[in-house]
């Protein structure tokens, strides 16, 4: 069994985060009283010095920091923003040796790994259930040690200039796979010597992400039926590899050459089309002028899915820090989920669906198009909720993104195969368990 608690999204879970009036966990069905901010004065006044790292480049970050010392002017909390890859290899190192920070950056990814490493945040979940859907989704052994504070998916943004360009309107938006290989065709462009200048769809930095979509899509599971195991070599996806495959190879829509990342290739121009999670449209804003809009990912009519969906995660408190300081950094954690306006920055600057209830209509979060189609097309209950999967799971699909990336002639069974047991190396021992066969649709998928 997992350390996580089962938590599932169940049909009560999902009608809670689109608004309903009941309160998830709570059995007596008497609201109780949501989580409320009321510190006067902390570490008695004195002065304290506290470290925030993270590996996001989130501005609300900042924010947060700055309205918690507005209020608390003794406090000094110093945000290091580092590597993404080198943040995940260092922390774990530094928290054993205490040297590490007071408030830590969090992704679900890497929960289990640090979940002995992070202090239990001394919140009544039930009065955090009254504020937040899926607030015991992520409990290790009974205790909250973050939040989700939002859930994201993927889908395809666009460049709307390159859209328009191309003499695309709205009407040519694509909704299934094949009609995204004619529309992304369009959009490619090449120069004399028929080096590509602009690729029409790409999927950089997120292909374990679209292949896990695609095997969704497929009516295919991505572990296997007791829910340890990585199953990857499977026939449906051998099939989406070698789709993924032709969109680089026989379409010729994008190069791995083109960008790392597909947020980066938009930012720059190069790429019109891009797969990506939700936040990449926060980011774009603040690191680009593209105009941009966001569609669905494409799926056939009869798909039992739409793919995976994910959640976008807050701080923790670190278990090695001083008395005075984990304090300090545990009042800092309520005064930020104790407040709309603070949480709110979250949403807006990672584009999910706020599992803060009272949010779900805030008509700033309406505004975000990523958002708004989201709830529209009730993307929570066409989504597979897998659990939150260890870094260890994408190892194998980062291998198998590698052999792909190299071209020629490629045994896709192999390839995976090859992948699927790097991954079980590493998920071995790790206690994981996926819960993605309580997805409300799995009578639709195969065994």
């Amino acid at each position: 069994m997992s350390r996580f608690e089962r938590d599932r999204w169940t049909p009560a879970v999902r009608a809670a985060l689109l608004g309903s009036v009941a309160v998830v966990g709570m059995g007596s069905g008497v609201l109780a009283q949501g989580i409320v901010y009321d510190t006067d004065v902390v570490n008695n006044g004195e002065a304290i010095t506290l470290e925030y790292w993270t590996p996001y480049g989130w501005s609300f970050q900042q924010d947060w920091v700055d309205a918690y010392t507005a209020r608390h002017p003794n406090v000094t909390i110093n945000i290091q923003n580092q590597p993404w890859g080198d943040y995940w290899n260092k922390l774990p190192v530094a928290l054993r040796n205490d040297d590490g920070p007071d408030i830590i950056g969090m992704h679900n990814g890497w929960a289990a790994g640090l979940a002995n490493l992070l202090e239990p945040w001394p919140i009544d979940p039930e009065a955090l259930a009254t504020d937040y859907a899926l607030a015991g989704s992520n409990l290790i052994d009974g205790d909250v040690l973050f939040m989700n504070m939002s859930v994201v998916h993927g889908g395809v943004f666009y460049n709307k200039a390159h859209w328009a360009e191309a003499g695309l309107t709205e009407n040519d938006i694509p909704s299934t796979w094949e009609e995204l290989r004619t529309v992304a065709e369009r959009l490619t462009q090449r120069n004399a010597d028929g080096q590509m200048t602009r690729a029409g769809f790409c999927y950089q930095g997120v292909f374990r992400d679209l292949i896990a979509d695609l095997n969704y899509q497929s009516g295919a599971w991505n572990f296997s039926e007791d829910g340890v195991s990585a199953a990857m070599n499977t026939p449906a996806a051998q099939d989406n590899l070698a789709f993924m495959a032709d969109l680089y190879g026989e379409d010729g829509v994008c190069s791995p050459l083109i960008a790392d990342a597909n947020w980066d290739g938009m930012a720059q121009g190069r790429i019109s089309m891009g797969y990506a999670y939700n936040w990449v449209g926060g980011w774009l804003n603040g690191n680009s002028d593209v105009d941009w809009g966001w569609f669905l990912t494409p799926a056939a009519p009869d798909a039992p899915a739409l793919g995976r969906n994910n959640v976008e995660n807050s701080f923790a408190v670190s278990a090695a820090s001083p008395d005075d300081e984990k304090a300090v950094a545990l009042d800092f954690v309520k005064f930020v989920i104790a407040s709309e306006d603070l949480v709110l920055q979250h949403v807006l600057e990672t584009g999910g669906v706020p599992t803060r209830r009272s949010l779900l209509d805030d008509p700033k979060v309406q505004e975000n198009p990523v958002v708004a189609a989201a709830i529209a097309a009730d993307t929570l209950s066409r989504t597979v909720y897998p659990g939150p999967i260890p870094v260890a799971w994408e190892a194998g699909y980062d291998y198998v993104r590698d052999i792909v990336a190299e071209g020629g002639d490629i045994d896709f069974a192999s390839v995976l195969a090859e992948g699927e047991a790097i991954a079980n190396r590493r998920l071995a021992g790790s206690g994981f368990v996926s819960i993605e066969r309580d997805y409300p649709g799995a009578g639709a998928f195969g065994e």
